[in-house]
């Protein structure tokens, strides 16, 4: 064992007569304990939150989407589907054709999306993952009936009895200046939920009253493949993009919503950022001890030197009193914060209320959070004993010169 780090040793260890330095190194000690739980917990409870927020994103977002990339829509092309469906863990694929209209129910009035599904719609993630979906027998028949989401009908006041709507959207055959919109009339037959974004937003009608409403027969937005549960999506991706001719592209759900995922990115680096700064006033309490400590040590650090320490072995000794200090709680720290997640997964001790009844704090650690903690804290620790440690060196070559230390 080096000697510095001997000495360091027992100038962290609870001496007989509990002194000043000895209560400003359990207080720099408990200070980074602290901070490194709050910053894992911060991280797990980001975890938490992210998971929370994809499960709700991914229950109306397909595993698969297959898009035009430059046009709004494509003409649907049975010899690519096949070859598509000949792709090993391809099930099947839902044929979408989406369109903005304004639906109108009495005095009550809506901009809706009308999503134009196929016949098989019933094996799409959508409807496995709705929370609630009516019948759907319609989509075999001719009939124009249709499903809303559940704030649709509220936002129109829809009732059984009072189920007829009225739909107009623009005409797509040249300019009429005395019947600029097609109107026609749908049946709601009944409600869906699956998500309050998209309750509040669509309706679910058969594609061929779609393609009627637009004029657009045999045009898809996109298509939705439909996957066994045990393929693996990347794989399947990457063979998908293979088949498809050129303007087409097909993403997962994760590049689907890109956008949401940036920003809980950005606000996940944000909040790392804001306690990484919690850390590093942490280390300042490091700092305090050890220009305390140097103060105190002063003739220890003489007699070292006239021993035949060298200036560096001092410098190493208050370096190694700093580190262990810090190391120290960054232990206890980790051991806590991952303790106190443990707990809430386990019990859901934090609750918040949820449409009238409580739900435990979503929270999730991962290993990379213990790595990134220690590391930041860390290397706070190691900036907050530079100066210290340079200003013992400094001492350490005035007393190897027998110049006396002026303070």
């Amino acid at each position: 064992m080096q000697i510095s780090f001997f000495i360091a040793k027992r100038y962290v260890k609870k001496q007989s007569k509990i002194t000043l330095i000895y209560r400003l190194s359990r207080l720099a000690c408990y200070s980074m304990v602290l901070s490194t739980a709050i910053l894992l917990l911060v991280l797990a409870t980001m975890n938490g939150m992210q998971k929370l927020l994809s499960a709700l994103f991914y229950t109306y977002t397909p595993a698969l989407k297959i898009e035009c990339q430059t046009g709004k829509t494509f003409l649907s092309n049975k010899e690519l589907k096949k070859q598509i469906m000949d792709v090993a863990g391809v099930t099947d694929i839902v044929e979408v054709l989406e369109v903005t209209a304004l639906m109108r129910l009495l005095d009550h009035q809506a901009i809706v999306t009308i999503k134009g599904v196929s016949n098989n719609f019933t094996i799409s993630d959508f409807y496995k993952n709705s929370k609630r979906m009516d019948g759907v027998a319609f989509l075999g028949d001719d009939r124009a009936k249709a499903i809303a989401g559940i704030g649709v009908a509220q936002f129109v006041q829809w009732t059984t009895h009072n189920n007829k709507v009225e739909v107009f959207y623009p005409n797509q055959n040249g300019h009429h200046l005395n019947k600029p919109y097609k109107r026609t009339t749908l049946e709601i037959d009944g409600l869906f939920s699956i998500a309050p974004s998209i309750d509040c937003k669509y309706i679910i009608a058969p594609i061929r009253f779609v393609e009627g409403l637009t004029n657009g027969l045999k045009k898809r937005t996109h298509w939705e493949v439909v996957i066994e549960a045990t393929s693996e999506v990347q794989n399947m991706q990457i063979n998908i993009e293979k088949l498809l001719p050129n303007g087409y592209k097909v993403t997962n759900q994760t590049e689907q919503n890109a956008t949401r995922r940036r920003a809980i990115f950005i606000e996940r680096l944000s909040v790392c950022f804001i306690f990484a700064l919690v850390l590093l006033l942490a280390s300042l309490h490091i700092f305090f001890m050890l220009c305390m400590s140097i103060l105190q040590k002063q003739k220890n650090i003489a007699i070292l030197v006239s021993l035949g320490a060298t200036p560096r072995e001092i410098g190493k000794i208050f370096f190694y009193n700093g580190m262990l200090v810090a190391l120290k709680g960054i232990l206890y720290g980790l051991m806590l914060g991952w303790g106190l997640s443990f707990l809430q997964q386990k019990f859901g001790i934090v609750t918040f209320t949820k449409t009238s009844h409580r739900v435990a704090y979503p929270v999730e650690i991962h290993a990379f959070d213990c790595v990134y903690t220690t590391i930041v804290t860390i290397l706070f620790s190691l900036l907050a004993t530079l100066w210290p440690v340079k200003r013992a060196i400094q001492l350490a070559k005035k007393s190897l010169d027998g110049i006396p230390a002026v303070q």
